[in-house]
């Protein structure tokens, strides 16, 4: 059997040289014939090498054709070699009818000429649109090039746009590398970032080490943070992730780093830090103060309980001074002798 394709014009008819399974045709043939307002298309099977003997294989009649019917034309347009399918365009209405040449059967009755498809035999598989769309299914995965750049969206039946949803293991790859791991290795090193020092407290530099996840993805980091004065102090870091990922790119897409520094602006109003071993000294003398001031107020209550006795005997003393005085200016009886008692 002749494996090419090639279509001659023999007066009304076409003569289209395909595979085909038979061994005793190797060609398929379409002749039209008109009838006023009516066209009917006529499918053979031919065999080139016995003296073009023909088979007819199907027959469509198209109506309402030509200045009779108002309604247009129809002829062939195309062959679908990859489906086995014959196309014939019709206009007025603008619609294709496809014959089947593995079962002799019609489809894709009325479908949009400005549409293009390969064909299953029942529905079309891709489906190229008038607008330069391409259909993966009824209307489902589409793409479209468009202003210099290759859309891809999803539609479901009813036209709405759907979700493309990479599934049952399928990773999306740009340039070799997954995107899923990707998004994952980004939280990671950003989260391991964040656990390292950006500016030193008691000290001129203070490093460290941190760790992130992220999606179950992991990531290291370390880095120091360096106190130049009291108003500016600068931070470095790096992180990395786990290596043995896979599809996870270069080593520039596995690897973070910052850089930055602080600039303290304004008047400070916090008080000069001090170091723990002068807390330690301040501690220690505050400690002895508060002993020491115990032991005076022990000392005062003392004093003053001795105070409060010497007071007393003052009074005594003082009673006693002026009974003197009344006897010795004879003012006092002699009663009162009696209650003079002396030192």
């Amino acid at each position: 059997m002749k494996k090419l394709f090639a279509i001659s014009f023999l007066g009304s008819s076409l003569l289209i040289g395909i595979p085909e399974a038979k061994s005793e045709w190797d060609n398929w043939g379409i002749t039209q014939t008109s009838n006023g307002s009516s066209k009917t298309m006529s499918i053979y099977k031919v065999d080139t090498s016995n003296n073009n003997n023909a088979e007819l294989f199907g027959t469509k009649t198209f109506t309402n054709i030509g200045a009779g019917g108002g309604e247009g034309s129809v002829s062939f347009d195309r062959f679908d070699q990859v489906n086995g399918l014959i196309i014939f365009k019709r206009t007025n209405p603008s619609e294709e009818h496809s014959f089947n040449l593995s079962n002799g059967n019609w489809v894709n009755e009325g479908t949009p000429w400005t549409d293009s498809y390969i064909n299953t035999g029942e529905r079309p598989i891709i489906t190229k649109k008038a607008n330069g769309e391409f259909h993966i299914g009824i209307n489902s995965w589409i793409t479209k090039e468009e202003n210099g750049r290759q859309k891809v969206y999803a539609k479901d039946a009813a036209g709405n746009p759907i979700p493309i949803d990479y599934t049952n293991g399928t990773k999306l790859l740009i340039n070799g590398r997954d995107v899923e791991q990707s998004i994952n290795n980004i939280g990671a090193l950003s989260a391991a970032l964040t656990g390292l020092p950006t500016v030193p407290t008691d000290t001129t530099l203070a490093c460290g080490l941190g760790t992130g996840t992220h999606g179950g993805d992991f990531a290291f980091s370390g880095g120091c943070a360096s106190k130049v004065n009291e108003k500016l102090s600068i931070n470095y870091a790096a992180s990395i992730t786990m290596p043995g990922q896979d599809y996870a790119g270069d080593f520039e897409d596995t690897f973070s780093a910052r850089a930055g520094f602080v600039w303290k602006l304004g008047k400070s109003i916090k008080p000069t830090l001090i170091s723990m071993k002068a807390k330690e000294k301040m501690e220690e003398k505050i400690y002895t103060l508060e002993e020491n001031n115990k032991k005076i107020i022990s000392q005062n209550t003392e004093l003053k309980q001795k105070n409060q006795s010497i007071i007393f005997q003052n009074k005594e003393l003082l009673a006693r001074l002026e009974r003197l005085e009344k006897v010795a200016l004879g003012e006092s009886k002699s009663k009162d002798l009696a209650t003079i008692k002396l030192p």
